[in-house]
């Protein structure tokens, strides 16, 4: 009887370390997440207003061409 309880003390204090150890990388990974989001979405605007002088230079293009 004194074995199993044993296991099962050990068992718990194995699982409490591997749960709580997580939540440090989790934190560090939201906070990461939320610096790299300004920067992708400034990107994603300078695609787009280079998307917009392409089309802006294959419309003269074509009415060169006329």
């Amino acid at each position: 009887m004194m074995k199993k309880l044993t296991y099962l003390i050990v068992a718990g204090f194995i699982f409490v370390f591997s749960a709580c150890g997580g939540g440090a990388s989790t934190e560090e990974a939201a906070t990461e997440a939320t610096e790299v989001a300004p920067a992708a979405a400034e990107a994603q605007d300078s695609a787009n207003l280079a998307a917009e002088e392409a089309e802006a230079v294959e419309a003269e293009d074509a009415g060169d061409g006329n």
